[in-house]
C-alpha cells in the first residue's frame, strides 16, 4: 500500500512541475482573485493613513484605528471592534512645535505642521529662546569642556545621548539634532528626517525637555553658521549675514497623560460556516510614524482590500463562505499580539495559521528594494511553508520576464500572467524567499509557547523606513496588488481545505522538504570538505541530517491541523513519513561516502558526547505554563552570550519539555548552518546553556525532574 502511495505521489509531483500555476488554485480561481483585488483601492487607504503621526497611544493612532474600523465595516467584516490594551507609558501627542533661528537672521527651521518628525517623540512643553552651541555627537567626551547651561545644543545623530549628557547632566535647555534613519550615510539622504524619540518620563527630580530633529542638510548648514564669522548666505535668504553666534527660539505644546496609558488594536471577522477553532489570522500593524506609507500603511490597506474582496465574492456567490473563521488584526506592532496572548492564553489554541503583511507596497525601482517572502523558522516548519512557496512562486514566475517563455515560447510579454493595478507600474515582481527573521508581527505567533505557524512579507533593504521619506511617492499599487493576491489566495485556500486536500498538502510539503534536505546534504558536504577535525566534522554533519529529518517529519505531521485526524489522512501521513525516514538512510549513506573519501578511512567515527554535552543532555527545560508569567519573566538576552537575536528566539521556541539543552543546541545549530553563518552568526553550546539557565533562574522555565 505504501509503495503505491509513494509512486502516485511522485507522479502527482511530476505532473504539476511543468505548468505555470499553483496546484492550490484552479485557473478560474486565479482569474477571479486577480480580477477583483485592487491595488488602487489599497493605495487610497494608505493615502488617508499617511496623514497621521500614529505611534503607540498617540491621538493619530486612535484616528487611524477609527478609520480602519469604519472601512472594515464597509468591507463587510463582522464584529468589528477596537480591543483596548494598557500602554506601559503615558499617552503622548504633540499638538504644535516650531523651531526658529532668530539671530543672525530669522528663519523657521522646523514645524510639525509640515512634518511630525521635526520633533522627537517624548518632547515636553517649552517656550524658550537661547543661544545654540555645537556639541558634536552629544557624548560625555564632546561635552566635557563645554558650558551648555541655559543653552540649546546642536548635535549630529540621535538625540538620546545629548538629552542625558547635556540637558539632565549639565543644565542645557534642550537639543537640536540631525541625522538619517537607521544611521544611513547622510550624503545619500541629505533631506531625510529620521524618526527620533527621547524618554517621555524624565529622571527623578528633573523637568522634561525637548528635542527638535532636522535633516542632515539643514543641520550641517546650521553648524556652518555657528562655526564661521564670515559673511554668508547659507540658507539662501537673499541676505548675507555674519555667523559665529546663533540664537534659536523653541516652542512646544504637547499632551502627556498619566501612566499607564492606553493603546489597542482593531479586529474584524469573516465568520466561517463550520470550524471556529481553526482560525486564519491575517495581520498588519497600524503603529508607525507620520507617513509610514509602506511600513505598514501598505499592509493595513491590503487587509482592508482582502476583506472587501472575499466578502464581495461571497456575496456574489462566486465562492462559498469559508469553513473556517478568518480573523483580521490591525495591531500596535508586536506589542498587541504579545499582550493579547498574555491576557487571553486560550485564544492561540483556536488559531491555525497567521499570514502577515508588513511593507508590501514598495515601488521597487525606487531604492532597488526586494520583496522578502519569509518562511517560518525550523521550530515550526509546516504545510504553511509549502502553500506559501507555491503561491508566491506562481506570482514571481508570472510577473517577471523570461526570454525562453516569452520571446521564444509564445507566452505574453513581458509578464505571462500579469497582476497590474490601474495606477500602478508595469515593473517586475522582485521577490525572493528567505529564512525566518523576527522583525514584525509574525514573530508573535511562532513563539514556542504559542505554536501558530506564520509566514510574512517584508521588502528589504529599505532606505526610507522610519523617516519622512516613507510616503506615497514611493508606493506602487501594482506591488500592493501582487502581495495582496498571495495572502488572499492562501486565506481562501485554507478557509475551505478539508480532508480531501490531504494528498495535495502532503505531496507539496514532502517535495519542499526534499529540497530542504538536499540543501542540508550540501551544507553537510561543505562542512566535511572544509573541516580538519575528523570526529567533530562527522558529528556536526550527522547533526545537520538528523535535525533536518526531524524538521521534515514535523512538517508532514502538521498537515493534520488542516485535514483532521481521520484514518485515511493518518495513513497517508504515515506513508510519507516512512519515505522521509528512507530518505534519511540514503542521505547518511551519501554523507558517509563523502566523509570516507575526504579522510581516506574505511568507516566513520562513533559520535561520542563530551562532558559538556553530557551535562547539557541531562537538563530538560519546560515553559512556565502561565503565559503572562512566561513572557514577563523571560530574559531574551544574557550578557556575554553571542547568539543572533533570531536564534535566541529559536532557542526558546525549541523548548517543549522533551528536548534537552543539548537537543535544543543541535536543533538551532542545524538551522544556523542550513541558512549559513553569514545569515544567523555562530552558536556555542555554552551560550545556549547560559541562556537557558538564566531563564530557569528567572522562572520563565523550569527543569523537568
Amino acid at each position: 500500500m505504501k509503495k503505491i502511495i509513494y509512486s502516485s505521489m511522485l507522479l502527482f509531483m511530476t505532473s504539476i512541475g511543468f505548468s505555470q500555476e499553483t496546484p492550490f488554485l484552479n485557473d478560474a480561481e486565479i482569474r477571479m482573485l486577480i480580477n477583483e483585488l485592487s491595488g488602487d483601492r489599497s493605495f487610497e487607504h494608505i493615502r488617508v493613513l499617511t496623514q497621521w503621526h500614529r505611534d503607540s497611544g498617540m491621538d493619530g493612532y486612535f484616528k487611524a484605528a477609527d478609520y480602519v474600523i469604519e472601512e472594515a465595516k464597509k468591507a463587510g467584516l463582522e464584529d468589528v471592534k477596537f480591543i483596548e490594551q494598557p500602554l506601559g507609558g503615558p499617552n503622548y501627542t504633540a499638538i504644535s512645535a516650531e523651531l526658529w533661528m532668530t539671530e543672525p537672521i530669522e528663519i523657521k527651521l522646523a514645524d510639525i505642521g509640515d512634518h511630525a518628525l521635526y520633533l522627537s517623540d517624548g518632547s515636553h512643553d517649552a517656550d524658550v529662546t537661547a543661544e545654540l552651541v555645537w556639541a558634536g555627537t552629544g557624548s560625555e567626551e564632546d561635552l566635557k569642556d563645554l558650558d551648555v547651561k541655559g543653552k540649546i545644543v546642536l548635535v549630529s545623530g540621535y538625540p538620546g545621548e545629548a538629552v542625558n549628557n547635556a540637558v539632565y547632566a549639565k543644565g542645557a535647555l534642550g537639543v537640536v539634532c540631525y541625522g538619517t534613519s537607521e544611521s544611513k550615510n547622510p550624503m545619500d539622504f541629505p533631506d531625510q528626517l529620521a524618526w527620533t524619540r527621547i524618554p517621555v518620563t524624565p529622571p527623578s527630580g528633573k523637568k522634561g525637555t525637548f528635542a527638535f530633529n532636522l535633516s542632515p542638510r539643514k543641520g550641517e548648514q546650521l553648524k556652518k553658521v555657528l562655526q564661521t564669522n564670515e559673511l554668508q548666505d547659507i540658507f539662501a535668504t537673499g541676505k548675507a549675514t555674519r555667523g559665529g553666534k546663533v540664537v534659536v527660539k523653541a516652542k512646544v505644546d504637547t499632551e502627556i497623560g498619566e501612566a499607564p496609558g492606553r493603546t489597542g488594536f482593531v479586529e474584524g471577522w469573516i465568520r466561517g460556516s463550520k470550524y471556529h477553532d481553526k482560525q486564519i489570522v491575517i495581520t498588519a500593524h497600524l503603529q508607525e510614524e507620520q507617513g509610514s506609507a509602506n511600513d505598514d500603511g501598505s499592509g493595513c490597506g491590503n487587509l482592508l482590500e482582502i476583506a472587501r474582496t472575499l466578502n464581495k465574492l461571497i456575496a456574489e456567490g462566486k465562492i462559498e463562505r469559508p469553513l473556517r473563521d478568518i480573523r483580521f488584526w490591525w495591531t500596535d506592532e508586536i506589542y498587541s499580539e504579545y499582550r493579547y496572548f498574555r491576557d487571553f492564553p486560550e485564544e492561540p489554541k483556536k488559531m491555525m495559521a497567521n499570514l502577515h503583511q508588513d511593507m508590501v507596497g514598495a515601488k521597487q525601482s525606487v531604492g532597488s528594494r526586494i520583496q522578502h517572502l519569509i518562511y517560518a523558522p525550523h521550530s515550526i516548519t509546516s504545510y504553511l511553508d509549502a502553500l506559501f512557496e507555491s503561491v508566491g512562486t506562481f506570482v514571481i514566475q508570472t510577473n517577471n520576464p523570461f526570454i525562453t517563455a516569452g520571446r521564444m515560447g509564445g507566452y505574453p510579454r513581458p509578464h505571462s500572467r500579469p497582476i497590474y493595478a490601474t495606477r500602478g507600474t508595469r515593473e517586475s515582481f522582485g521577490a525572493r524567499f528567505v529564512p525566518f527573521f523576527n522583525a514584525s508581527d509574525n514573530m508573535n505567533f511562532i513563539e514556542g509557547a504559542i505554536g501558530v505557524p506564520a509566514v510574512g512579507l517584508i521588502n528589504w533593504d529599505d532606505f526610507y523606513i522610519h523617516s519622512s521619506d516613507d510616503d506615497l511617492w514611493q508606493i506602487d499599487a501594482t506591488q500592493l496588488q501582487r502581495n495582496a493576491f498571495i495572502i488572499a489566495s492562501m486565506a481562501y485556500y485554507l478557509g475551505k481545505a478539508e480532508a480531501d486536500q490531504t494528498q495535495l498538502l502532503l505531496a507539496e510539503t514532502y517535495a519542499q522538504g526534499s529540497k530542504r534536505m538536499a540543501n542540508d546534504l550540501h551544507v553537510a558536504y561543505q562542512h566535511i570538505q572544509k573541516g580538519n577535525n575528523p570526529e567533530l566534522d562527522w558529528k556536526i554533519a550527522d547533526i545537520i541530517i538528523e535535525q533536518g529529518i526531524m524538521r521534515e517529519l514535523r512538517a508532514l505531521n502538521s498537515v493534520k491541523d488542516v485535514v483532521g485526524y481521520g484514518e485515511s489522512s493518518t495513513d497517508l501521513i504515515e506513508a510519507y513519513s516512512d519515505q522521509m525516514l528512507i530518505k534519511e538512510n540514503t542521505l547518511m549513506e551519501e554523507l558517509e561516502t563523502n566523509y570516507k573519501a575526504k579522510y581516506q578511512v574505511r568507516r566513520v567515527p562513533n559520535t561520542r558526547l563530551t562532558d559538556e554535552e553530557q551535562a547539557a543532555n541531562k537538563k530538560v527545560p519546560k515553559n512556565n505554563p502561565v503565559l503572562d508569567e512566561y513572557f514577563g519573566k523571560r530574559k531574551s538576552y544574557v550578557a556575554g552570550t553571542q547568539i543572533h537575536s533570531t536564534m535566541r528566539m529559536e532557542v526558546f521556541n525549541f523548548v517543549d519539555g522533551k528536548r534537552s539543552y543539548y537537543d535544543i543546541y543541535k536543533a538551532v545549530l542545524a538551522e544556523i548552518l542550513a541558512a549559513g553563518n553569514w545569515y544567523y552568526g555562530t552558536l556555542t553550546l555554552s551560550d545556549v546553556v547560559r541562556l537557558l539557565d538564566a531563564n530557569v533562574e528567572s522562572g520563565a522555565l523550569t527543569l523537568k525532574r
